[in-house]
């Protein structure tokens, strides 16, 4: 009696109950339908059984269940605050305010957490039996009990608290969807947007995808790929326990008048109407901005944007379309003015960003390179951790860091490409840069950029030729991290080496002519000879990783070590696998029609209708244009060959007059 009169209602909590259990019957039944029947259904088609180190695999829909039901049990709870009818009624009652939220809330609790308990130990009781091939322990199934706990609790008290906040059920249900991916879709726009309008900035390494964990909605989608760590749930327990202290908190401030009024506190409007306007403006400047890169285009979509977010939120506010007053236009011109503002700022030159270019004597170590979110993204079921491959890819040779600054200098000088796509420099080659600096003051700079191969030579010869961007850029500690054995291969020709002793001198070898590659030799189009595939010891979880490299022909040494080993003739590529062999003088493209000029087809089919194709027969003219072979680049006036082998593939490639035999060229003067 003493509880039910200091902390909630006992009458009221077995009422809800009644009128609401079969949200807790129905969780109930599906929780057990997802996991405990998994596991048996699951099972009959093993047979042996098997470990498994989490729960989380089983049920792919239960992300959708979890999230489910503690909305809507939040929803059906909170329903007495948003009918005016059911607010009059319980706010009569004799009962303080935290009586009722109280009695609510822990009406809730009662209706999700059982279902979960129960789920658990039916788990725990059907893992001894026959027909259960699983086998798993009881931290697996204290792990998923009490994920789903502490989740459920968030979702239950942050439906809740959106409820207070708001005075309707269907704006209710919206609202809670909508913030609870709001975090991750608003980082990813403005990202977007700093990303288009700001020159250097870089791409969310990686991030992208780990925008996911600022959205409760999207990582629990992806729970069953990457359980929750001991601190997310952490975070989630205070975030519950905050949610529910605010609940209480405004509840005492809510007025019952407001049942059925859009927002329950007025001075949230404010913030309603400019996150509105702000995410229209956005969602329009991202849509309209990729269409044309125009100020007028981009200044319109931004303020058709605002103008129909401050519409739409205004109808909302007054749940009618009745919204013009003579304060509209002055309150929607004022919000477009500091929302644009707010916009226009970070990517203007105001902040000094474009132009910003650490001094080397203020940096203690430096990346520059084109991997950087290849090198730092997590490995599969790896701990929420630094997920670098490499163990250091950071240089702090200083002139490393002064060629990486020149760099950058030239860069933000010249601004190659900015307002222009690369397509429009014709055949000009870029290169991806990322430039990463740690400095001495303990904070970090990064910057992405194409840097074309034109007007940065002694710039990019500098940097590229250090042997600290190719250790980095080609994995070369990874490459002699537990490498087990190496696999060659060219078309349909292939060979494997396991002998430990001949592993270690190809690695050596390999990481020798890597280390040793010029800046001509990185970016020339040479041809591979064949693709080298280091393959790594099996780990733990039965994966096999590789890295792969390939086999050109200025690696003398390997050429040579082959050679002698006799592996040489088991990939490389003769006349005897050659088929065909088509010749053709690639020009006058402009003939071709635009959807077609690119094609290598249509430019063949273009020069034997103009007699400038031939077919090479000869024996050793053949070996010499898969000896000299480059990649197929296009260029006007060049020398292309179609090459179609015996074993049904065909490709294109070029070559460079200075290295085709007078024979070779007497075929087509």
């Amino acid at each position: 009696m003493t509880y039910s009169r200091l902390f909630c209602n006992a009458s009221l909590i077995r009422q809800n109950l009644r009128q609401h259990g079969w949200i807790g019957i129905l969780y109930t039944l599906v929780l057990l339908f997802m996991l405990p029947l998994q596991l048996f259904a699951d099972g009959a088609r093993l047979e042996n059984k098997i470990e498994i180190d989490s729960l989380f695999g089983f049920g792919t829909n239960i992300y959708a269940v979890l999230i489910a039901f503690p909305i809507i049990a939040g929803l059906f709870l909170s329903r007495y605050l948003q009918s005016k009818g059911s607010s009059d009624l319980m706010h009569s009652l004799p009962l303080r305010r935290s009586h009722l939220l109280s009695s609510y809330t822990l009406s809730g609790l009662l209706l999700l957490l059982p279902p979960i308990w129960i789920t658990s130990v039916v788990t725990m009781l059907v893992r001894p039996l026959e027909g259960n091939m699983y086998i798993y322990h009881g931290a697996e199934v204290w792990e998923w009990c009490l994920t789903l706990t502490v989740l459920s609790l968030f979702l239950f008290a942050f439906t809740l608290f959106v409820g207070i906040c708001v005075g309707q059920t269907v704006l209710q249900s919206v609202v809670t969807l909508i913030l609870l991916v709001l975090p991750a879709a608003i980082l990813m726009f403005i990202d977007m947007h700093l990303n288009r309008y700001l020159y250097g900035y870089p791409d969310s390494i990686g991030s992208r995808e780990s925008l996911k964990d600022w959205a409760p909605m999207l990582r629990i989608a992806d729970m069953s790929y990457s359980p929750f760590s001991p601190t997310e749930l952490w975070v989630y327990a205070l975030l519950f326990a905050a949610f529910l202290t605010l609940s209480f908190v405004l509840y005492r401030k809510r007025h019952s008048e407001k049942a059925g009024q859009a927002m329950a506190f007025t001075y949230f409007n404010p913030l309603f109407k400019a996150g509105v306007m702000l995410c229209s403006m956005l969602l329009a400047l991202s849509y309209f901005g990729s269409i044309k890169q125009e100020t007028g285009w981009i200044v319109g979509s931004v303020v058709a944007g605002g103008g129909i977010g401050y519409i739409l939120v205004e109808m909302v506010l007054r749940k009618s379309w009745h919204i013009l007053n003579r304060k509209l236009p002055l309150e929607m011109a004022v919000y477009s003015i500091l929302l644009g503002l707010l916009l226009y700022v970070p990517v203007s030159g105001l902040t000094g960003y474009e132009t910003r270019v650490p001094a080397s004597g203020k940096v203690s170590a430096v990346f520059a390179g084109g991997n950087y979110a290849d090198l730092m993204q997590r490995p599969y079921n790896a701990p929420n951790t630094a997920p670098a491959e490499e163990t250091d890819i950071f240089s702090k040779d200083p002139k490393y860091i002064e060629a990486v600054t020149a760099l950058h200098s030239a860069i933000v000088t010249a601004k190659p490409g900015q307002g222009d796509p690369m397509w429009n420099h014709g055949y000009l080659s870029y290169y991806r840069f990322t430039l990463s600096y740690k400095l001495k003051s303990g904070g970090t700079l990064m910057r992405t950029y194409q840097v074309p191969s034109v007007g940065f030579e002694p710039e990019l010869k500098t940097v590229m030729g250090h042997v600290d961007y190719k250790r980095v850029r080609y994995r070369i500690s990874q490459m002699n991290k537990n490498a087990e054995s190496i696999r060659m291969s060219n078309l349909d020709k292939a060979f494997s080496i396991s002998d430990p002793q001949e592993v270690k001198e190809f690695k050596d070898i390999l990481t020798r002519e890597v280390l040793n590659m010029s800046y001509e030799d990185q970016v020339s189009d040479q041809r591979s000879r064949a693709s080298i595939r280091v393959l790594q010891k099996t780990d733990k979880d039965g994966i096999q990783s590789y890295f792969t490299y390939d086999w050109y022909p200025s690696y003398h040494e390997l050429g040579a070590w082959l050679e002698k080993k006799g592996y040489a003739d088991k990939v490389r590529i003769t006349e005897a696998d050659v088929r065909s062999a088509e010749m053709f003088i690639d020009m006058n493209h402009s003939k071709l029609p635009p959807g077609r000029m690119y094609d290598p087809e249509s430019r063949l089919e273009l020069a034997r209708s103009e007699k400038r194709a031939i077919m090479v027969k000869d024996k050793t003219l053949i070996n010499g244009i898969l000896e000299h072979r480059r990649n197929y680049n296009r260029r006007e006036g060049e020398y292309a060959v179609k090459i179609v082998y015996k074993n049904g593939s065909s490709n294109y490639i070029s070559l460079d007059q200075q290295e085709m035999s007078p024979a070779l060229k007497a075929l087509l003067p």
